[in-house]
């Protein structure tokens, strides 16, 4: 009979399973056991490696291991596709914010959330559309009447959130712009006081350092035009920038900032981290803090909830991206 040999067979199969998942056990109960890696796909200094950077002494604490920050400038999907490819032994993470989705929508790259493991989503902010101090403008619906015929060149990192921004911006003023890549918004505003661009996005917290001292007063000499926060109502800490209710708009353009795995990162490693990512989040002085100061939304939405979370995302921004290649 062959039974005997099916059922040989089954044992084996069942013995390989559960070598496997006692090992998948095993590393969750040991990692990590070496320094873990937070890639951040932009240069340093913009808001995805500040978010990196807040997180990182919580998680040294939680796992008792060094936390790197390493930043890879240029296009964002250098950066991704680096983690895409890691080996997935939870030493390697990505920070990255809705970019990741917006890049794969427009064509930019073959590749996106879907191809990593989520960790978790840990806050949210809105954007500031700005332009270079000396444009003349006053407002984003100044622009058209003042620009003359030529699009207006914006700095962004194509198909990510600033390139979304920029859209929504000329949209509402009525005018054209012109992308170019230039990264993120350390590299933006590099290019922005350097007259190679017309008009960037950056965050609140960084926009705030053009327009204001730190006593909060108006700088006599701004370093840059605010021109639209993307937020539905006026920022608290940028009350002279209109809102998107401001100028008639009912939609928002905000951005989350999200932490993924290699796909096939154990779920033991991943729940792990999530944890780890929460404590750290919530620590005084930490990332809920910091996003607070800014205006930003209290979010952190980790495990079964994580991937409706996404989808979402993805369901309003997918038609929104898909403008950027026309």
């Amino acid at each position: 009979m062959r039974f005997p040999k099916r059922t040989g067979l089954l044992a084996a199969l069942m013995a390989a399973a559960i070598t496997v998942t006692g090992t998948k056990v095993a590393l969750a109960e040991t990692w990590p056991e070496k320094s873990v890696t937070l890639v951040v796909p932009f240069r340093a200094g913009g808001l995805t490696d500040l978010v990196a950077r807040k997180l990182e002494p919580g998680l040294t604490e939680e796992l008792g291991q060094e936390i790197v920050v390493l930043n890879i400038s240029g296009h964002s999907s250098v950066g991704t596709r680096r983690v895409v490819d890691a080996k997935p032994d939870g030493y390697e993470f990505l920070v990255h914010e809705t970019g990741i989705m917006t890049a794969e929508a427009s064509g930019i790259q073959d590749f996106g959330y879907r191809d990593l493991k989520p960790v978790a989503a840990v806050s949210s902010v809105c954007l500031v559309v700005v332009g270079k101090a000396d444009s003349g403008w006053s407002s984003i619906k100044e622009i058209a009447a003042a620009k003359g015929d030529d699009p207006l060149i914006a700095g962004v990192t194509i198909g990510g959130a600033s390139h979304m921004g920029v859209l929504k911006a000329a949209e509402i003023g009525g005018f054209e712009i012109r992308a170019v890549q230039v990264g993120g918004s350390a590299d933006a505003y590099a290019a922005l006081i350097g007259n190679q661009i017309d008009l960037m996005v950056t965050a609140p917290a960084g926009a705030k350092d053009y327009f204001y001292d730190e006593e909060g007063k108006k700088l006599e000499e701004p370093k840059a035009t605010p021109l639209l926060y993307t937020g539905r109502n006026r920022h608290q800490s940028l009350p002279d920038i209109e809102s998107m209710t401001d100028v008639g708009s009912g939609e928002t353009i905000c951005v989350p900032h999200m932490v993924f795995a290699p796909k096939d990162t154990p779920d033991a490693v991943v729940e792990k981290m999530a944890a780890a990512l929460d404590v750290s989040y919530r620590q005084d002085g930490g990332l809920k803090d910091f996003f607070s100061n800014i205006g930003g939304t209290e979010l952190f939405v980790y495990g079964a909830e994580l991937p409706g979370f996404l989808n979402d995302n993805w369901t309003v921004l997918e038609p929104l991206a898909k403008l950027s290649k026309q």
